[in-house]
This record gives structure tokens, C-alpha cells and sequence, in this order.
């Protein structure tokens, strides 16, 4: 029997370096998008903007104008806190 190493993933992830937005209706936070997958993204924000379990509108902008920008809407897994900005691992529920 073949055992699955811990690090192996269902889906391989895209790395990015490129503004991601997060939205409410009433507050908007801009970060930068470290990587990205079919179901979840890891992004870099300021300091204590984002909690486990919200639910956020994630925009990722166009690429250029083949591209059209990434909507999705994302929940909050997971908030790596350090000193000067936060890792943020959100799961796209809905994509559009």
C-alpha cells in the first residue's frame, strides 16, 4: 500500500505575486496573492483584517484584456498572524 506524503495536494498551486482585493458590503481590504489553486487561494494582508470563517467577494484582477478578472466568493480557513502583515488561506466556494 502506497501512503500519500503530507505534502502532496489534490490540486498543484499557481505562485502569483498580484493585488488581490476582499469585499463586504460595508469594508474592502487589498492584498497581495502568493498562490493560487482550483480551490483555495494564500494572500498576504494587513495585520488583523481578516478572521476565520468570514466570508468575503475576492477580486483578482485581469491579467490584460484576454483575461478576465477572478470572482469568487471565499471563506477564511486559516489566518497566520506575523509582525508587520498576515497569511491568509481562503477557499473559493463560489467562482464566477
Amino acid at each position: 500500500m502506497l501512503f500519500a506524503n503530507k505534502d502532496q495536494r489534490l490540486y498543484s498551486r499557481l505562485q502569483l505575486n498580484t493585488t488581490v482585493i476582499l469585499a463586504t458590503t460595508s469594508t474592502r481590504v487589498q492584498g497581495t496573492c502568493l498562490n493560487l489553486s482550483p480551490e483555495g487561494v494564500l494572500m498576504e494582508v494587513e495585520c488583523g483584517c481578516c478572521q476565520p470563517g468570514q466570508l468575503w467577494q475576492l477580486v483578482l484582477p485581469a491579467a490584460g484584456e484576454r483575461v478576465p478578472p477572478l470572482k469568487a466568493m471565499a471563506r477564511v480557513l486559516r489566518v497566520e498572524q506575523g509582525v508587520t502583515s498576515d497569511l491568509v488561506a481562503l477557499f473559493l466556494e463560489d467562482v464566477h
